[in-house]
């Protein structure tokens, strides 16, 4: 991911975590007074972000799986190489996973 990327995504997950924060805390401090309202806010906060956050993901997953299928069409052998290398890698770890297993 990269940086000015990862940056504002975790930007807005801390915003919107905040926003969460305070509203649990508001509800926290008036716990006698209208706590149900105050939760109802906060969840209603973190639903938000879930959702947001959700949304970001989704984007930016689908410009990567553009930018993957170009860079698949435009080098077709680094492609091949590089799906055998990570396939190799994978059946690797999955020995390693069963053999720490059985011994």
């Amino acid at each position: 991911m990269p940086k000015p990327l990862a940056k504002k995504l975790s930007s807005s997950l801390d915003d919107a975590l905040d926003d969460v924060m305070h509203e649990l805390k508001r509800a926290s401090e008036s716990l006698e007074e209208g706590a149900e309202d105050q939760f109802s806010k906060a969840s209603a906060a973190l639903t938000k972000a879930a959702q947001a956050l959700a949304g970001e993901v989704r984007d930016r997953s689908a410009k990567v799986t553009k930018t993957v299928t170009a860079e698949a069409k435009d080098h077709p052998v680094a492609a091949a190489t590089a799906l055998a290398v990570a396939a190799a890698a994978l059946v690797g770890l999955v020995v390693a996973a069963r053999r720490s297993k059985a011994g």
